[in-house]
């Protein structure tokens, strides 16, 4: 998955968990797993900083599983799950 924040930095991760409003996720180069709130439909991260997320689809191709629903037909190979700002927007 990648993070984007607000000031244009992108990190790439490892979902490891999604509970409700908390996600856990294990971020590249950094050694503590990393913790996002659902606020007011805004992903939160550790630092107060809004966050989206995006899934490439080659992840889901590469172990047998595709979304459901694609953003749309002409969608650039990102699915924007969390970006819907719901808390089950991964199911």
């Amino acid at each position: 998955m990648l993070i984007r924040y607000r000031d244009g930095r992108t990190k790439q991760g490892i979902l490891l968990a999604l509970d409700g409003t908390l996600m856990r996720v294990a971020v590249k180069s950094e050694d503590d797993v990393v913790e996002f709130r659902l606020l007011k439909d805004v992903w939160i991260c550790e630092d107060c900083e809004p966050v989206t997320f995006e899934f490439p689809v080659a992840v889901f191709e590469a172990i047998g599983i595709m979304p459901k629903d694609p953003v749309d037909d002409s969608y650039t190979g990102v699915y924007d799950a969390v970006e819907a700002s719901t808390p089950y927007a991964m199911n």
